[in-house]
């Protein structure tokens, strides 16, 4: 199957909504079985439920977090996308903190075989 420029910047933009709203299928979903996933410089995990575990423990220090997706780029040789992100991240006191970052996502068919984010934690702390 042949993925088009189109093809992956939508998939990542959809991919992205369906993390921001929590769908609890998404990375069953969206990831092959041996899709991995990196966040900074932590070990990465590999398969659906693992990163579902990692991302979904994440998350669970947050009221919400969301992604802005500034700019996608797509590499259709390599079906590769990258992306600028900012996420906001609410704490549970209602604290707003808005991060810069990036992220690449690695497809192979329609399913994600690889996804890396990089973000600046310091602002967290």
């Amino acid at each position: 199957m042949t993925q088009t420029t189109a093809d992956l910047g939508a998939l990542t933009r959809t991919f992205y909504a369906d993390v921001d709203d929590n769908d609890p299928e998404v990375f069953h979903r969206r990831f092959s079985e041996t899709g991995a996933f990196r966040f900074n410089d932590l070990d990465p995990v590999s398969g659906p439920e693992a990163i579902t575990s990692f991302v979904g423990a994440w998350k669970g220090n947050f009221r919400s977090l969301t992604h802005d997706l500034e700019r996608v780029t797509v590499d259709p040789e390599e079906s590769r996308v990258g992306t600028e992100i900012l996420v906001t991240y609410v704490f549970p006191d209602g604290r707003e903190v808005k991060v810069h970052g990036s992220s690449f996502l690695d497809y192979d068919n329609g399913l994600i075989t690889g996804w890396r984010v990089y973000v600046d934690k310091s602002a967290l702390a």
